[in-house]
């Protein structure tokens, strides 16, 4: 129940909360604060970085607005097809890189709500995968995820 009631990677079994932090955690956060601006500053650095590889990617990224002050706390890709999110999400963990589907399966498909048709959720629910993006990332295993990424659209694999 403490992991927002998931039950695998992508798989929910009841209502939950983001309830993983203890004292520790709390501890780690507030050393943590003062380094904050660096860490997202390098997060967003990242991003772009991502994004000047990807060019050729057919995806599309979700709309951020301008007057947000976005925290980079994920790097969601939008493809084009669940088939080609599921092929590169394949490849990519086959070089013990793991991926994330971001808000996946769409809340209106979680076994504890009454199911409604919400066709734009369901669709792009299916579609978005989240890559590493972490400070500590580096420049070159970026380079090699946007290299199995390319491959796999590229070549069919």
């Amino acid at each position: 129940m403490r992991n927002f009631g998931h039950d695998g990677p992508e798989k929910f079994s009841e209502l939950g909360i983001n309830g993983k932090n203890c004292e520790f955690h709390a501890a780690m956060g507030l050393v943590n604060l003062k380094h904050i601006k660096e860490i997202i500053n390098k997060r967003k650095l990242l991003s772009e970085y991502y994004k000047k590889k990807l060019k050729r990617l057919k995806i599309i990224y979700p709309l951020i607005s301008e007057e947000l002050e976005y925290n980079y706390a994920y790097f969601p890709i939008i493809f084009e097809t669940e088939d080609q999110l599921l092929r590169s999400k394949k490849r990519i963990e086959l070089s013990n890189i793991l991926t994330r589907r971001y808000f996946y399966p769409s809340l209106n498909k979680l076994p504890y709500v009454k199911e409604k048709y919400l066709p734009v959720s369901e669709d792009i629910s299916k579609r978005v995968l989240c890559l590493p993006l972490y400070d500590s990332l580096t420049l070159s295993e970026i380079d090699m995820i946007c290299r199995l990424l390319l491959r796999v659209q590229n070549y069919d694999i």
